[in-house]
């Protein structure tokens, strides 16, 4: 029996609950503060590549433009 499954309907034992509780409470391991933190660390890290990553195909993008409205009026830029 899984808890996920059960609905706020449903009734348990006394004896159930407790094996619930129990192992609840023996499978519960402490977070590492510093993994915690090293998670946080990667996913800002691949935010602030992402966004250098855009900010280069904005720039290619306009310059392309610039290019191209070159060549159809004839000025330099």
């Amino acid at each position: 029996m899984s808890v996920t499954t059960l609905n706020s309907y449903t009734r348990l034992s006394d004896s159930l609950e407790r094996e619930i509780l129990k192992s609840a409470e023996n499978g519960h391991q402490a977070y590492p503060v510093l993994e915690g933190l090293a998670m946080v660390a990667n996913a800002i890290g691949r935010g602030a590549s992402a966004f250098g990553r855009y900010l280069v195909q904005v720039a290619e993008a306009l310059n392309e433009a610039r290019a191209r409205d070159a060549r159809f009026s004839g000025s330099q830029w």
